[in-house]
C-alpha cells in the first residue's frame, strides 16, 4: 500500500504544479463557478423551507446525494478512461517494479481528488445550506464530512469497472486518438445537457409547487434507481437525515464505510487481474486496413495543385488530432447549439427571442442585423483558432515546410483558407438557426451571408499574421499549441473589437440597412486587399525567418 500512496503523491505533484499561471487559472475557474454554486445554494436554501412545510426536508439531501453520484459516474467513465489508459505516463509506469493494482490505485486517488474539487461546487453548498436551515448539531457536520469523502468513491469504482472491461474486451478502443475525440464530444454534449437541466431547475425556484414536484419526481425516477445501484448511498442519506438518532446514524455511517471499503477491495483485485491486458496494445492511431484506398488517395493528391494538397494536409491534421478537432473544428458547430438552448429550456427567454421577429421589417433594426451578421462572422472565425494557431501547430516540425518545393505565400494561403472554410461552415449553421428561431426572410439571409464573406477572409488572414509574428513552436503536447496559445485569444479580441466597430459605423453614420450593407462590405474588401498584400510580402518574410 505504501508504494501506491507514494506513486499517488508523485502523480498529484505532477498534476498540481503551483505556478503563477496555474494559480491565476485556478482563480478564474473558481470565479466562473461561483454563479452555479450560488444557484445550488439557493435551491437547497429555499427548497428546505418548501419541503419542511410537508415534513419532507430530507428529500433535499437524498436528491443531492443521488444527483452527484449519477454525475460522478457518467463523467467518470470518460475521465477515468483518459487517466487510466490514455495518459502519457503509462509507458513510464509499466516497466517500474510496481504491481498493476498499485498503479491503478494511485491513478484512482488522483481522479478522486479532482472529484472532491468538483463536489465543492455540486455538493458542499447543499450540505451547508441544509445544516444551517436545520440548526444541525456538530454530529451532522462530522457525518457530512465523512459523506463528502465517501460519496464519489463507489460511482468511480463502477466507472472503472466499465472502463477496464471495455478496454479488455474491445479492440476499437485501443485507438487513442479516436477514443479521445469520441469521449470529448460525448462529454461536451453531457455538459450542454447539464446546462439545460440547470436552467430549467433555476426557473422553478420561484414556484414552490413546481419545485416540490420536481424534487419528488426526481426521487421517484432515475435518481431513486441510482440509490439502488450505488448501494451505500442509501446508508449515507439515512445517516445525514437521521443524525439526531445517534445509534441509527452511527450504524448507517459504519455500513457506508464498510461498503465503500468492500468496493475498493473488489476494484483493486479486478484491476490486478485485468488492467495490464487492457493497457497492452494501445496506439495513437489504428493501422490502416485498406492500402489500396490509401494508394487511391495518393494518386488523387498527386494530381491536385500544391495549394489543394496543403489544404488537404491541414484539414486532415485538424480532423484527425483530437485536441485540434475539439478546440478548432467542433467550436464552429457549438455556437448554433448555444443559440438553440432557449428552445429546449423554454421559458421567458424563448418568448423574448420570438418577439424579436416582429421587428425584422423595421429598416433601422435591419441595419443592426447586418452589422450583427458581420460581427458574428468575425467572432465565429476568430474563436475557432484555426488560423491564429496554424503556424504554432507545426511545432518543431516547422522545418519540413522549409524543404517543401512550395513558396511561403502558397503555404500561408492554404492555412488561411482552411480557417475560412470552417468559419463559413459555422456561419451557415448560425444563419440556419436564425432562420428557424427568428424566421429570417430569404433576402436578409442572403445579405447576412454576403456581408460575412469579406469578414471571414479578414479575420483569418489577421490570425495567420498574428501567429507568424508570435508563433508558439516549442511544445511537447498538442494542447499547448492551442489551449495555451495567447494568439487565439488575441484573434478573438480583435474580432470582438471589429464587431463593435461595425455597430459603431451604423450608429455614428446613421446608416439604413442598404447603406450599412454597402459600407461594411466595402470597408472589409479594402481591408482584405491590404491584408492579402501584407501576408504575401511581410507574412512570407516572417515565415522565411522562422
Amino acid at each position: 500500500m505504501s508504494k501506491m500512496f507514494i506513486l499517488a503523491k508523485v502523480l498529484l505533484k505532477t498534476n498540481f504544479k503551483l505556478t503563477k499561471k496555474s494559480i491565476d487559472l485556478g482563480l478564474i475557474i473558481v470565479l466562473s463557478l461561483l454563479p452555479m454554486t450560488g444557484l445550488i445554494w439557493t435551491a437547497a436554501w429555499e427548497g428546505y423551507d418548501i419541503m419542511a412545510g410537508v415534513g419532507q426536508q430530507g428529500l433535499i439531501l437524498w436528491t443531492a446525494i443521488s444527483l452527484v453520484s449519477l454525475l460522478t459516474f457518467l463523467l467518470g467513465i470518460f475521465f477515468i478512461m483518459g487517466v487510466f489508459f490514455y495518459s502519457n505516463d503509462i509507458e513510464l509506469l509499466i516497466p517500474l517494479p510496481l504491481k498493476p493494482w498499485q498503479i491503478l490505485g494511485a491513478k484512482f486517488i488522483t481522479v478522486l481528488v479532482y472529484e472532491y474539487m468538483s463536489q465543492l461546487v455540486l455538493f458542499a453548498p447543499v450540505l451547508l445550506a441544509y445544516g444551517i436551515k436545520d440548526n444541525a448539531s456538530f454530529v451532522y457536520y462530522v457525518y457530512g464530512l465523512l459523506v463528502y469523502l465517501l460519496l464519489p468513491i463507489v460511482p468511480l469504482v463502477f466507472s472503472s469497472f466499465i472502463n477496464i472491461l471495455v478496454m479488455r474486451s474491445f479492440r476499437f478502443v485501443k485507438n487513442k486518438d479516436k477514443m479521445k475525440t469520441i469521449s470529448g464530444i460525448v462529454t461536451m454534449a453531457m455538459a450542454i445537457g447539464f446546462n439545460i437541466v440547470v436552467q430549467r431547475f433555476s426557473r422553478n425556484l420561484g414556484n414552490p409547487e413546481e419545485l416540490v414536484g420536481l424534487i419528488q419526481q426526481g426521487n421517484n425516477s432515475l435518481l431513486l434507481k441510482s440509490q439502488d445501484v450505488f448501494i451505500v448511498n442509501r446508508f449515507m442519506a439515512m445517516a445525514l437525515t437521521n443524525y439526531g438518532d445517534l445509534l441509527s446514524s452511527l450504524g448507517n455511517i459504519v455500513l457506508s464505510i464498510i461498503g465503500v471499503a468492500a468496493f475498493i477491495g473488489l476494484f483493486l483485485y479486478t484491476g490486478e487481474k485485468l488492467y495490464l491486458k487492457g493497457v497492452i496494445g494501445l496506439t495513437e492511431a489504428a493501422p490502416s486496413r485498406k492500402p489500396s484506398g490509401n494508394a487511391t488517395k495518393r494518386n488523387f493528391f498527386k494530381g491536385s495543385s500544391a495549394l489543394g494538397a496543403l489544404r488537404g494536409k491541414e484539414l486532415k491534421l485538424l480532423f484527425r488530432t483530437p485536441v485540434y478537432f475539439l478546440n478548432c473544428i467542433l467550436m464552429n458547430f457549438l455556437w448554433p447549439v448555444f443559440l438553440l438552448i432557449p428552445i429546449f429550456t423554454g421559458g421567458e427567454e424563448m418568448g423574448q427571442i420570438s418577439e424579436l421577429s416582429k421587428y425584422l421589417g423595421d429598416p433601422k433594426v435591419l441595419a443592426y442585423i447586418v452589422a450583427g451578421a458581420a460581427g458574428t462572422a468575425l467572432f465565429i472565425s476568430g474563436s475557432n483558432m484555426i488560423s491564429s494557431t496554424s503556424i504554432s501547430r507545426e511545432g518543431k516540425n516547422l522545418y519540413v515546410s522549409k524543404y517543401l518545393p512550395v513558396d511561403y505565400k502558397t503555404q500561408i494561403n492554404a492555412k488561411a483558407q482552411c480557417g475560412m472554410l470552417m468559419g463559413l461552415t459555422g456561419m451557415i449553421m448560425a444563419l440556419i438557426v436564425a432562420w428557424i428561431v427568428l424566421s429570417f426572410p430569404l433576402y436578409l439571409l442572403m445579405m447576412a451571408m454576403l456581408v460575412s464573406l469579406p469578414c471571414i477572409f479578414f479575420i483569418n488572414y489577421v490570425g495567420v499574421l498574428i501567429d507568424l509574428k508570435f508563433p508558439k513552436l516549442n511544445w511537447d503536447n498538442e494542447q499547448k499549441a492551442v489551449k495555451q496559445n495567447m494568439n487565439g485569444l488575441l484573434a478573438m479580441l480583435i474580432s470582438a473589437g471589429f464587431g463593435a466597430l461595425n455597430f459603431g459605423l451604423v450608429i455614428y453614420l446613421r446608416l439604413n440597412y442598404i447603406s450599412a450593407f454597402a459600407t461594411i462590405i466595402c470597408f472589409y474588401i479594402l481591408a482584405d486587399l491590404l491584408l492579402y498584400k501584407l501576408a504575401s510580402g511581410y507574412g512570407a518574410k516572417l515565415f522565411g525567418e522562422l
